[in-house]
């Protein structure tokens, strides 16, 4: 009966709270499902930025530049006359894939010299690259296949025979960043970055709610010398925890790090500063420091995947992309990464700047924030209360 009395109350406790914890335990995963289906709504990677980089502009060029502008996989967005051209859209990442068709490349499929049309990809995503490598492998052949079969024919090969005798145009294959496709360098780093935020937040969640049960001790300190007080120590100890998640990836699991030293620190503490003031606001927000340390979890916990660490931001849909941008990790994590395996990121003076002012911004809601609630509840002086 005691039992029995036990489960009852539970369940009562369940469902009758102000705000029933039912709801979590169903609503999470519902929640977590709803958002995930959407980032990877897709199904495949399509759409990819390419740029092609035709030498021969003779007819059988462009009919295999045309292979891959109708091709779903690709996204053609520039066809250039040179190298230098090619390798800056590479290097600002508007292209993540380049196809290379050679000089002669027509004469020589005639004169059945053979041709390798040679297609470089950005590995520092690994979800692509292995998507452009099949690709590219697919339309070369079927096109090599057709003006094999073409060719043989016109001197009088029957169509089955001519089919395999010849395939006068190869795909050659050039990695970039991360030529051995290692998911080590591929995700760690993204993983470390995911680890410190969730660390910041558990540590710093709680500093600010703790205050209002004890509003006296700080009487006559403005609320914007308290936040900054607690701020400071909080954001140079995750600068330190960065440098040091940074170097045990380096050293102990080989992923190179090609960048300049002084860009990845600032990036890091652009990203420790964002999540700081992030956690100081969910804090000041939060009725107790339970609620201040549990909200924010299940706000950052999809942050891994929305980042563009793993799933490409381009392969996302709309919604996918508007959540994508309310995360911290977005601004950090495929920035590190290019950093360290590319040894530059087009986006690091954008995404610095967007996480200092980002974190200015919450620094001072958390500032007004915690202004009001101290106020509303702060407890009268001994002198007024004397009066």
């Amino acid at each position: 009966m005691k039992l029995q009395k036990i489960i009852l109350l539970e369940l009562q406790g369940l469902f009758r709270r102000k705000f029933p914890t039912a709801l979590l335990l169903f609503g999470i995963p519902i929640l977590y499902v709803f958002l995930f289906g959407h980032a990877y709504k897709s199904g495949v990677v399509n759409y990819i930025p390419a740029v092609i980089y035709d030498q021969d502009q003779t007819a059988a060029s462009r009919a295999l530049t045309q292979e891959f502008i109708d091709s779903e996989r690709f996204q053609v967005v520039a066809q250039v006359t040179t190298r230098e051209e090619m390798e800056q859209l590479l290097r600002v990442k508007k292209a993540l894939v380049s196809i290379s068709i050679p000089p002669k490349f027509a004469q020589n499929i005639k004169l059945s010299i053979g041709s390798e049309v040679l297609v470089e990809a950005n590995s520092s995503n690994n979800m692509f690259a292995n998507a452009v490598i099949a690709s590219s492998q697919e339309i070369v052949q079927t096109f090599a296949a057709g003006t094999g079969q073409k060719l043989l024919e016109g001197i009088n090969q029957m169509p089955a025979p001519a089919l395999q005798s010849a395939l006068p145009v190869r795909l050659g294959v050039r990695i970039l960043n991360n030529p051995t496709a290692s998911y080590t360098d591929f995700m760690l780093s993204g993983l470390m970055a995911n680890g410190l935020q969730i660390a910041i937040l558990l540590v710093a969640g709680t500093l600010i709610s703790k205050e209002y049960s004890c509003l006296s001790r700080w009487r006559g300190t403005s609320s914007a010398l308290i936040v900054a007080g607690k701020l400071l120590p909080c954001w140079l100890c995750a600068i330190g925890a960065f440098i040091t998640g940074l170097g045990y990836l380096t050293a102990s699991f080989g992923v190179p790090c090609r960048g300049n030293l002084a860009s990845i620190l600032l990036l890091g503490s652009a990203f420790t500063f964002l999540v700081t003031n992030l956690s100081f606001l969910f804090s000041a927000i939060t009725h107790d420091e339970v609620s201040s340390v549990q909200v924010p979890l299940l706000y950052i916990m999809p942050g891994l995947l929305y980042s563009g660490v793993s799933w490409p931001p381009f392969a996302m849909n709309h919604f996918a992309q508007f959540f994508s941008s309310l995360m911290p990790l977005t601004y950090m994590g495929d920035t590190l990464r290019d950093l360290l395996l590319a040894g530059y990121s087009p986006t690091l003076l954008k995404n610095i700047v967007i996480m200092f002012a980002g974190g200015s911004g919450l620094g001072l809601i958390t500032g007004l924030v915690f202004s009001y609630r101290r106020k509303k509840g702060q407890l009268p002086s001994a002198k007024e209360m004397l009066v």
